[in-house]
């Protein structure tokens, strides 16, 4: 193992946000530790216009 890797503290991952892909997630809600347990997150999913638009945009982005 090299020495380097052995001394330096292991990072802690960035939760990525959802609904904003390749952002990370800003905890913009208060008492939220990520998007598992985020509101916004929740409602979109649960809801099926959301879903259906959210999908949409994320097509459009790809090019698709």
């Amino acid at each position: 193992m090299d020495v380097q890797t052995a001394t330096r503290p292991a990072r802690k991952p960035q939760p990525k946000c959802p609904l904003r892909p390749g952002e990370p997630c800003t905890l913009c809600q208060l008492d939220v530790t990520g998007p598992q347990d985020c509101p916004v997150v929740f409602l979109v999913r649960e809801d099926e216009e959301l879903q259906a638009e959210w999908a949409a945009r994320r097509r459009a982005e790809r090019g698709l």
